[in-house]
C-alpha cells in the first residue's frame, strides 16, 4: 500500500512539475516575443524593393473603379496605362474618381500606373505619400529598376510638378 501511495505521489508530483515547466515555457516565449527589438532599420519599410513588392497588391482600387480602363498617356513620357490605389488613397477620391481640387492624399497613399508596352504590362510607375512627400519609383516588371526612391525627385518631380496637378497627380487633368 505504502508503494502504491508513493508511486500515486510520484506520479503527482511529476504532472505537477510538467505544468510548471510548461507554464514556465509559455512565459519564457511570451517575454521573448513581446520583447523583440523594433527593425535596426524601420526605412526597410520603405525601400525600393518594398515598394516595388507593393505594386504586386491585387486589392487596389483601379481609377474610377474600372479594372478594364487603359488610358492613352499621351499626354505623359510613361506610355499607355492602368492607374490603381490602395485604399487610403481611394477613399480620398470624389464619386467621379478625382482627388477633389486643392486637396491632399493623406499620409500611407500608395498610387501604381501599370504602364503597357505593346498591351503587355512593362513598367510600374509609383508614389507612396510618407511624412508629406512623395516617395517615388519606376520599376521593369521584371523588378528591374528605372529610377529609385532617391532620383525620384529629381526624375519624377519636375512634370508631376506642372499647374493643375491635385497632389503631383496629372492623371485627373486629362482623363
Amino acid at each position: 500500500m505504502n508503494c502504491l501511495i508513493k508511486s500515486r505521489h510520484s506520479n503527482l508530483s511529476y504532472l505537477y512539475n510538467m505544468k510548471q515547466a510548461i507554464l514556465i515555457i509559455f512565459i519564457l516565449l511570451g517575454v521573448f516575443s513581446c520583447s523583440k527589438k523594433v527593425g535596426t532599420n524601420p526605412d526597410l519599410a520603405y525601400s525600393d524593393n518594398a515598394l516595388f513588392d507593393s505594386t504586386h497588391n491585387s486589392n487596389y482600387n483601379y481609377y474610377q473603379n474600372n479594372p478594364g480602363n487603359l488610358l492613352s498617356g499621351t499626354n505623359g513620357p510613361h506610355g499607355t496605362f492602368k492607374l490603381r490605389f490602395n485604399t487610403i488613397a481611394y477613399n480620398a477620391l470624389t464619386s467621379n474618381g478625382k482627388l477633389p481640387l486643392n486637396s491632399k492624399f493623406p499620409e500611407g497613399s500608395f498610387l501604381v500606373k501599370d504602364v503597357y508596352k505593346n498591351g503587355v504590362l512593362d513598367i510600374y510607375a509609383y508614389m507612396y505619400k510618407r511624412n508629406g512627400d512623395w516617395l517615388w519609383g519606376e520599376v521593369h516588371s521584371d523588378g528591374k529598376f528605372i529610377a529609385k526612391i532617391k532620383d525620384g525627385p529629381s526624375v519624377c518631380a519636375g512634370c508631376h510638378s506642372q499647374s493643375g496637378n491635385r497632389d503631383q497627380v496629372l492623371t485627373f487633368n486629362f482623363y
